[in-house]
């Protein structure tokens, strides 16, 4: 498997859907999906067709799971694509610009090519693994933070995470206290962007979906942080943040 070709593939698919939604920002209808809040437009529909599309054309082996139309390709694929058309849903309809789209190639679990696309900014974060991460296809290397209360903190969560989750609870309070901020932009894929480039100093991820997380893990690991898999969190810094974050948030210690 060339990662490479499959990395360039990638960003080209994330840069067009960005594009796509940037134009088509003023037209896009809301509809509401699920119980949890969470919306789509015929813009995330129409970026994952054209995603899948050209994915099945390329790979025809490969198996693919959108956001929004679920499963395609062959069941036990070897390789599997996860896709995010339109990542900040909720952004993208109040008129905020944090939204982006995520594309990650997996080889069965473990994922292998990530792309995450900052729409309005413009900026592609990309890494292939072993490949180092890059933004815009500049090489980049996550920069050391300091102090964690001197340090803003990006914090993610699933769209089914209760009001009363207090496993949840506790650990945000816990950070609130300790660190100088803690960012929710509701954009994964803007999240793990400013992790890498050294805007924030860590990443907190919970009940996150697959499709914004498991690319946002290679690309900080590959851009140098440290990344810890406690059941269903998921919590990415720098090596030298990274054992005190854990120890804040009181979820555990065994490195996934």
């Amino acid at each position: 498997m060339d990662l490479e070709r499959a990395r360039h593939l990638a960003v080209e698919l994330a840069r067009d859907a960005g594009d796509f939604a940037v134009e088509e920002r003023n037209r896009a209808e809301v509809e509401l999906k699920g119980e949890c809040g969470d919306v789509v437009t015929y813009v995330d529909r129409e970026c994952e067709r054209r995603i899948v599309e050209r994915i099945r054309a390329q790979y025809p082996g490969h198996a693919i799971l959108g956001e929004e139309t679920g499963r395609h390709g062959p069941e036990g694929a070897e390789y599997r694509w996860l896709i995010d058309p339109l990542d900040g849903t909720n952004n993208y309809v109040l008129g905020i610009d944090y939204f982006g789209a995520c594309v990650t190639l997996c080889h069965d679990d473990d994922p292998v090519v990530a792309v995450m696309h900052n729409s309005t900014a413009r900026h592609t974060y990309s890494a292939t693994a072993g490949g180092g991460t890059r933004v815009d296809e500049h090489p980049i290397t996550m920069p050391a933070p300091g102090p964690l209360d001197q340090a803003t903190v990006a914090w993610t969560q699933g769209y089914h995470t209760s009001a009363y989750d207090k496993e949840r609870n506790a650990a945000f309070a816990a950070l609130e206290y300790r660190a100088r901020r803690v960012l929710r932009t509701w954009c994964p894929a803007v999240d793990w962007g400013l992790i890498i480039s050294g805007t924030v100093a860590g990443m907190v991820a919970y009940r996150s979906e697959e499709w914004d997380r498991l690319g946002g893990v290679l690309l900080a690991r590959e851009a140098g942080a440290e990344v810890r898999t406690i059941g269903r969190w998921t919590v990415a810094a720098h090596p030298v943040l990274i054992d005190e974050l854990v120890d804040l948030l009181a979820i555990g210690s065994d490195a996934g």
